[in-house]
């Protein structure tokens, strides 16, 4: 264990097709992929080498990032060993705590394929969109948000960078007092309006299926989005916490801010590129 290690895992938007193929050496890895073509059939060939917009689909963005993720943190951990910490982006949250054994890799799997199921659907029902305001204060956009109809700050990115999930019809309004508030606004490309109230049927069908899912002590913290705190040892705490996250927002900064008070100083990210890593150089200048 590298006591100063965090491992970061990496959301939905980092997706591309052939990531994780330079971990298939790893013996875990084989297992991961083993594992996940047994629960859900072709997504590995998919996450490998199918097309992109295939991949960007929620109902296999998800899984696949899951498995990615996880690959990236085996091959991780034999550079860095185990890390004191970990937490994941949105997505990210559950191969996190796969990782750290509070699901088994079998139940991550089921979880995670059963949360884009339903956050596909909710976002079918729900039209919605996500937009990036970069350059101000994440209480200039909280107050942007809140000057729309169903508008909502949901991940604080960085100082400069919270997004905002919205109504489909709400969109053009959010970019334009972006602009005028002297920020900039940018359409992200997703499928859904996530982690505001109109996923609040995702919560609530996530709640019902986790009821079933066995959670054991993590073996080390598991920092989650939602409180920007190490996730409670208790069982049924775990899956309400769990399934609250579909429609909480995303508290990056605090994460990082809260992981570096833990004692976190070497960052690493497991997934398809740096973009945690790069939010955390904006969070913690020194690091």
């Amino acid at each position: 264990m590298e006591k100063n290690t965090a491992f970061l895992f990496a959301g939905q938007g980092a997706q591309k097709v052939g990531m994780a193929a330079e971990c298939r050496g790893n013996e875990q890895v084989a297992r991961l992929f083993d594992a996940a073509e047994r629960i859900r059939p072709g997504i590995v060939s998919m996450m490998l080498e199918g097309s992109q917009d295939e991949l960007n689909r929620t109902v296999n963005t998800q899984p696949a990032m899951f498995i990615a993720d996880l690959a990236y943190a085996y091959v991780a951990e034999e550079t860095h060993g185990r890390p004191m910490a970990v937490c994941g982006f949105s997505v990210g949250e559950i191969p996190a705590l796969t990782y750290a054994g509070a699901l088994t890799v079998e139940d991550g799997l089921r979880v995670i394929c059963k949360r884009a199921e339903l956050m596909d659907a909710a976002a079918a029902e729900h039209a919605g969109a996500m937009i990036a305001v970069v350059g101000l204060a994440c209480e200039a956009v909280e107050e942007i948000a809140k000057s729309i109809p169903n508008a909502w700050a949901v991940n604080y990115n960085a100082p400069e960078q919270t997004v905002i999930a919205c109504a489909a019809q709400s969109a053009d309004a959010v970019l334009q007092a972006a602009k005028a508030a002297g920020g900039r606004g940018i359409r992200l490309n997703v499928s859904g309006a996530f982690h505001c109230p109109l996923m609040q049927t995702a919560a609530d069908g996530l709640q019902a299926f986790l009821t079933d899912i066995p959670f054991d002590m993590p073996a080390m913290p598991v920092f989650a989005n939602r409180t920007a705190a190490p996730y409670p040892t208790d069982p049924a705490a775990m899956r309400k916490l769990l399934a609250a996250q579909v429609i909480s927002p995303v508290r990056f900064v605090d994460t990082v801010i809260n992981l570096e008070l833990y004692g976190a100083e070497n960052f690493v990210e497991c997934g398809p590129g740096k973009v945690l890593t790069g939010l955390v150089k904006k969070i913690l200048p020194e690091t």
